[in-house]
């Protein structure tokens, strides 16, 4: 199956409505209807709905694709990617993972939730599994791919 392509910052506002309580069709109505108050009272602060209505405007049913199937991101920052984890599956630095640099590690998640993440990655991530020596527990660690090592998907 093949993904939409989109930047962090629009699935970071999407994770952050969804977070909120908003369904897919909710979203699509509002970004439809560039209804700014709905956006803003689940949006929590973001500055610039325009962007994500710009978004669904362009390609109306590219972004129903996204929203309904799935999505890649495009590139991604360690803090972009744990600003996504923190709405798209409500999992914090230092309380439910851990960073180590180049990587974050530690993250427990349902299969269907790792099946997730794994397809919206950007090509310069890569999610692999490990058993935590400490409890016994299969975790998740994403890292940073070296540029000579990307493979885009």
């Amino acid at each position: 199956m093949s993904y939409v392509g989109i930047a962090i910052n629009n699935a970071i506002m999407i994770e952050r409505l969804r977070n909120a309580g908003v369904e897919n069709e909710q979203l699509i109505n509002a970004l439809k209807e560039e209804n700014y108050e709905f956006l803003n009272d689940y949006g929590n602060g973001f500055p610039d709905w325009e962007t994500l209505v710009n978004l669904y405007k362009k390609d109306k049913e590219s972004f129903i694709k996204l929203v309904n199937e799935g999505y890649q991101i495009k590139f991604l920052t360690k803090g972009s990617l744990m600003t996504l984890l923190k709405y798209k599956f409500g999992i914090e630095v230092e309380k439910d993972y851990e960073d180590v640099g180049t990587a974050i590690q530690g993250i427990q998640l349902s299969n269907e939730a790792v099946s997730n993440i794994k397809n919206t990655l950007a090509a310069n991530w890569k999610l692999s599994t490990y058993v935590d020596e400490i409890d016994g527990l299969t975790k998740i660690r994403i890292e940073l791919v070296k540029s000579s090592e990307v493979v885009t998907k």
